[in-house]
């Protein structure tokens, strides 16, 4: 008895742990990697843009990456002019959101954008905001589909593409007690998560020969797209400003000196395409590469005596980017053929043109590093440990396949015992193939291991099962059967040995969804969003901003202030 008893709890000990290793395993996650579109968007590019699906039915739409939204924001039809045909019109802004054509469009009004960063440039504008169904990809590419997930159409010239929301920051339109969760927290705490609030891009260059597509991925990155270096950028300390750096010094080797001069402190931004630098600093540039400002359009048009002069020279420019002003540092460099893209009517008024992408700055509100910057630059953020990471970007043959690197989040990164290394540099580690393939060994054995010791429980209670009894006293020649007959009779493990460990086996991991309560004083019904209350929270480093409470009529207004932010998720 002592020994059965010994055999019941290893058997359920190696089950229990055999259950705890595969649900580690499992909620690691699987990083998403979103396709490009193979097209080539935008009016100041043109720029690779990507795949995603919107409403009932789906709508395919190609979009840029936004860092620092949290809706993703779609062109209206009403953003067509007089002169223009529809298909023209969808052509030139990667597809157009039918808002009225989908049966899950539910709208709530009209606010201003949020352009915390991108309006120091002058970009700006309203949306119609709501909520509709949005997949990643378009249909057959197997990607995630999620409900009610928060929406800004525009109609405004400021931007001429649609953009994916990258910002986990929940969204507040009147009630900052019932925040909307964002996308990445959507997708973080579906049943199958991405592994970690993170994601990496870089907007690949249209006038490499051949052309090569950007890179966006979330949960993780692709390895084969940058030189990994030891440098990692903490967040900023304003929450919508995270992505600071400080320009060290800016470099060319067609010419001697600093074209910066003295050091200055710059924001990343994926929805502005150029390079904002200080009035000394563009004056610079016009010296080393024979530019022009035209102040009536403030561009810098490139002529073709000037463009052919530049493409035979092929100058790089070199940005020395760092946490501070001084000290460590990443060296991005920009060969010429970055630096001239084209400007169409819809920017210059009358025609296309050639341009250089640099901005003057006003003042050093609106020093940016835009998209132009992120062709030579990979870019990748974890907003579970507030740090971002950049880096050289490579451009692998087309034929090349991804090496896709997920990104995990803290507290999995502990439980499987990895070290706080990484291949791209900082903190965020992801699973190396080794990592992944120790885990697939460690799993494989410990499953071959239980069922042996299964079997062998169960060999050990056949073999020594119901014992035949003989009856006492009875003639030897008595023709009736003396023994309790065994044949055919199977003996099964009583109710006290458990086979599976306790629990749920799939514990859900996604958000409620269905309550219906007054969002907002006018007395409509809105759907009520809210956070889970009993999850690990990441907060943002220092005075946040977050997403504020905006005004509850229907007049045009600001659609996301900064207010406080927390990144729970569903482990």
């Amino acid at each position: 008895m002592v020994s059965g008893r010994w055999e019941q709890l290893l058997l359920r000990l190696l089950l229990s742990f055999l259950y705890v290793a595969i649900c580690e395993t499992q909620s690691v996650g699987k990083a998403l990697n979103i396709p490009a579109s193979q097209y080539w968007d935008g009016k100041d590019g043109p720029w690779s843009t990507f795949r995603i699906s919107v409403g009932t039915p789906s709508q395919q739409l190609r979009i840029l990456p936004a860092s620092g939204q949290s809706s993703s924001w779609l062109v209206l039809p009403e953003i067509c002019t007089n002169n223009q045909t529809a298909e023209d019109c969808a052509t030139d802004h990667g597809g157009l959101y039918m808002r009225n054509t989908s049966s899950t469009w539910d709208q709530y009004g009209n606010y201003e954008l949020y352009t915390y960063l991108e309006g120091r440039a002058g970009l700006t504008g309203p949306g119609l905001y709501g909520w509709d169904k949005l997949g990643l990809g378009w249909n057959g590419d197997n990607l995630p589909s999620l409900d009610n997930q928060s929406i800004a159409g525009f109609i405004t010239d400021a931007f001429s593409v649609g953009a994916l929301a990258l910002d986990p920051r929940p969204i507040n339109f009147t009630d900052q007690n019932n925040p909307i969760p964002s996308l990445m927290q959507n997708l973080r705490n579906q049943s199958e998560p991405i592994p970690s609030i993170s994601w990496s891009y870089t907007a690949g260059s249209y006038n490499l020969s051949p052309k090569r597509f950007g890179s966006l991925v979330l949960g993780g990155y692709d390895k084969s797209r940058f030189e990994a270096n030891s440098v990692s950028f903490p967040f900023g300390d304003d929450v919508s400003l995270i992505f600071q750096v400080a320009i060290q010094d800016i470099t060319a080797n067609s010419t001697d000196g600093s074209l910066l001069g003295s050091g200055i402190i710059s924001y990343i931004s994926t929805l502005v395409a150029d390079i904002w630098l200080p009035i000394s600093a563009c004056e610079k540039f016009e010296t080393a590469f024979g530019l022009t400002w035209d102040s009536t359009k403030e561009l810098y048009l490139l002529d073709d005596e000037t463009h052919q002069s530049l493409l035979s020279k092929n100058p790089q420019v070199s940005f020395k980017v760092g946490p501070q002003a001084s000290g460590s540092s990443v060296t991005i460099n920009m060969p010429y053929w970055n630096f001239y893209h084209t400007a169409t009517s819809a920017l210059t008024g009358n025609g296309t043109s050639l341009y250089f992408p640099l901005k003057r700055a006003a003042n050093d509100s609106q020093y940016i590093l835009g998209r132009s910057f992120l062709q030579s630059a990979h870019l990748s953020a974890d907003y579970e440990r507030s740090v971002f990471n950049l880096s050289q970007a490579l451009y692998p043959s087309s034929s090349s396949n991804a090496d896709i690197i997920a990104v995990l989040s803290p507290t999995q990164q502990t439980s499987l015992g990895n070290s706080s290394s990484s291949n791209n540099g900082n903190d965020s580690s992801g699973l190396s193939t080794a990592a992944k393939g120790g885990i697939a060994a460690g799993v494989i054995i410990l499953v071959v291991a239980a069922i042996a010791c299964i079997i062998l429980f169960l060999y050990r209670r056949k073999k020594g099962g119901p014992i035949k009894q003989e009856l006492e006293d009875t003639d030897v020649q008595q023709s009736t059967p003396h023994e309790i007959a065994g044949d055919g009779i199977k003996y099964e493990m009583g109710n006290g040995l458990l086979h599976e460990a306790e629990g749920d086996m799939n514990p859900k991991a996604e958000l409620g969804t269905g309550a219906e309560k007054p969002a907002e004083a006018d007395g409509a019904d809105r759907k009520v969003y809210e956070m889970p209350t009993n999850e690990h929270k990441y907060e943002m480093p220092g005075d946040e901003r977050g997403v504020a409470e905006l005004p509850g009529d229907k007049e045009t207004r600001r659609a996301e202030l900064p207010g406080e932010s927390s990144y729970d998720y569903k482990p």
